[in-house]
């Protein structure tokens, strides 16, 4: 567990939405800790490992060091690793890495096709702070049916009604003139410098362009009356996701690679999520 003082420096270093003990708990029941600088979380005989040292740049020496005390502290069954790069992978099906986008408030730009497609979603969206509900568990249940994702994704998504009860998550949401749901954001403010835009939602039968468009500026509005200098807007994902991002200044920042390795062979991926459930 880890200690005020610690809970602290966190809060005032995190710059990866994984930082956050709160947004880990609340998807995976995870219990965090500190391991020299970097972000450990703990669920039953699993480790995620967080590879980005809160304070200094990336060392994977340092690293390496940090992952191998904390295996040899908990002694997991298994393990996760999030990280720069896939410094010490044994797993041969690590995938290719993605890379963190980062926009910069203070160099917020938003080009004229942007500014029509707002004034376009402006004149037929409400864009409000809510709480989930039934209707946006509903698009979080069409998201995960009509896509290809793996289990670990759809563990994530299942999690999200949890994780957007916490005290610094702020669920924006996008609503037609009959009220109906056309999407909604979860974005979170717990950090000092950062925002991070977490999740994205939207309906395929109440659709509006620019919807999306519409719900960020609202976060970035939002981030910027909390005074935070930079809104992580996550990974980059597809071609698609990517463009949007970049559209708003986004710029990649921070390579990310992940994989999941065992230390015991009996335990598979399907049993761990039986344990987290």
């Amino acid at each position: 567990m880890i200690t005020p003082e610690e809970q602290g420096h966190i809060i005032e270093h995190a710059y990866v939405p994984e930082h956050l003990p709160h947004y880990v708990t609340a998807i995976s029941r995870t219990e965090p800790f500190l391991i020299d600088d970097f972000v450990v979380h703990v669920a039953g005989t699993h480790l995620i490992f967080v590879g980005y040292p809160l304070s200094d740049g990336a060392d994977e020496s340092r690293m390496l060091k940090a992952l191998d005390g904390a295996k040899e502290r908990f002694a997991p069954d298994s393990f996760s690793v999030i990280a720069p790069a896939r410094a010490g992978a044994t797993n041969d099906s690590v995938p290719a890495a993605d890379a963190y986008y980062r926009l910069d408030l203070s160099q917020a730009v938003m080009t004229r096709k942007t500014e029509n497609m707002l004034r376009r979603a402006r004149g037929e969206l409400t864009v409000s702070v809510g709480k989930i509900g039934w209707a946006h568990k509903w698009l979080i249940r069409k998201f995960t049916r009509t896509h290809n994702f793996d289990a670990a994704q759809r563990f994530i998504f299942k999690r999200v009604p949890r994780y957007a009860k916490c005290a610094a998550t702020v669920v924006f949401e996008a609503r037609n003139a009959r009220g109906n749901l056309v999407a909604f954001d979860v974005a979170e403010f717990g950090a000092l410098h950062y925002a991070f835009y977490m999740f994205n939602f939207r309906s395929s039968r109440h659709c509006v362009p620019g919807a999306s468009d519409l719900l960020l500026a609202h976060i970035i509005e939002y981030a910027q009356a909390e005074g935070k200098r930079y809104i992580n807007l996550g990974l980059g994902i597809d071609p698609g996701i990517t463009f949007f991002k970049k559209k708003w200044g986004a710029t990649p920042f921070l390579q990310c690679v992940s994989w999941m390795e065992e230390c015991d062979a009996q335990k598979s991926m399907e049993s761990l999520f039986d344990q987290l459930s």
